[in-house]
C-alpha cells in the first residue's frame, strides 16, 4: 500500500480550500494508514512530493508514538491539536514526532480531524503551521465539515474499490459514455443487487435520488431495466461479469422491466 497513488484518493483541490481555511502555511495531507503494519498511502498539498518516502517512513517507525494518529486508532475522530492530544503543549514539543516534523516546518503545530478509525486502519486529514497552535475556531471549523469530509472519503474509497476490481480501461468507457463518478457508484450497486433503500443508505442520500440516478444510468446506457444495465455495462467493460445480482434468486426480471427493485428475500 505504501506510496502516492496515481490519481488522488482524496481531491487535492478540497485540501488547497482546508489549508486555505485554517491558515495552514506547513501544508495538508490525507493519509490512510494500516495501524498493523504501518504501511500508509498519503496525498500532500503544500509539501514538496520529494517528501513523500520520509513521510512514508516515519509513518512506520513512529505511528505508536505520534498523539494524532494513536488518538485515531483509539476511534477518536472529532478534530484535535497536537497539542490536545499529546497533553500540552509541552508533551508535544518533547514528542519524537514534533522533532521529525520540526525538519519540514519550523516549530511545527497540527490539526487533523478523523475520516475513519480503529485498531486495524486509521485515515484522516491533517495540517501543520509554523508557530502559535491552531485556534478553537479552526477545531470548530473542522467539526462543523467533518461529515461533509467523511462522505466524500466514502464516496472516494466506492470508487477507488470500483476502479481496482474493474476491468482494465472502465474508466475511460465511464467518461466516454458521460457517466458521473455518483452514477458510477449507483451503477456498482445495482450489480450488487442493493435495493433502491438500501442503496440510500449506503450513499448518504434519499430514495429519490438514487431513482434518479438509476434513470441518468438507464438512459445512458440506453437500456429499460436494472438486468439490462448490468449486462450492458458488462459489455461496455465497466463492470466484470458474473454480478451478484444474477446470483440473487431475490432478482425479479419481470419486476426490473417496470423499474421496480429487487424483491425482498
Amino acid at each position: 500500500m505504501d506510496g502516492i497513488g496515481v490519481e488522488p484518493a482524496f481531491p487535492v483541490r478540497l485540501l488547497s480550500l482546508l489549508c486555505d481555511e485554517l491558515d495552514a502555511t506547513g501544508g495538508g495531507v490525507w493519509q490512510r494508514v494500516d495501524w498493523r503494519t504501518g504501511d500508509s498511502e498519503l496525498f500532500l498539498h503544500g509539501q514538496p512530493q520529494a517528501s513523500v518516502p520520509t513521510l512514508l517512513q516515519a509513518t512506520r517507525s513512529l505511528r505508536h508514538t505520534h498523539p494524532l494518529l494513536v488518538a485515531c486508532a483509539r476511534g477518536e475522530l472529532a478534530p484535535l491539536t497536537a497539542q490536545q492530544a499529546a497533553g500540552g503543549r509541552s508533551a508535544w514539543q518533547r514528542s519524537p514526532c514534533q522533532r521529525f516534523l520540526a525538519t519540514l516546518v519550523e516549530s511545527p503545530q497540527m490539526v487533523s480531524v478523523g475520516l475513519r478509525g480503529g485498531s486495524t486502519e486509521v485515515c484522516g486529514l491533517a495540517f501543520a503551521r509554523s508557530g502559535t497552535d491552531f485556534t478553537p475556531a479552526a477545531l470548530s471549523f473542522l467539526a462543523e465539515v467533518q461529515p461533509v469530509l467523511q462522505a466524500v472519503d466514502r464516496h472516494v474509497t466506492r470508487l477507488s474499490r470500483w476502479s481496482d476490481t474493474s476491468p482494465a480501461g472502465a474508466a475511460e468507457v465511464a467518461g466516454r459514455i458521460g457517466l458521473t463518478s455518483r452514477e458510477v457508484e449507483v451503477l456498482v450497486l445495482v450489480a450488487e443487487g442493493l435495493t433502491a433503500t438500501a442503496a440510500s443508505r449506503r450513499l448518504g442520500c434519499s430514495i429519490r435520488t438514487v431513482h434518479k440516478h438509476v434513470g441518468h444510468l438507464f438512459q445512458k446506457l440506453q437500456v429499460h431495466d436494472r438486468l439490462g444495465a448490468v449486462l450492458e455495462a458488462q459489455r461496455l467493460g465497466l463492470l466484470r461479469f458474473p454480478s451478484p445480482l444474477f446470483r440473487s434468486r431475490a432478482y425479479s426480471p419481470v419486476a426490473a422491466g417496470r423499474g421496480h427493485e429487487p424483491l425482498p428475500t
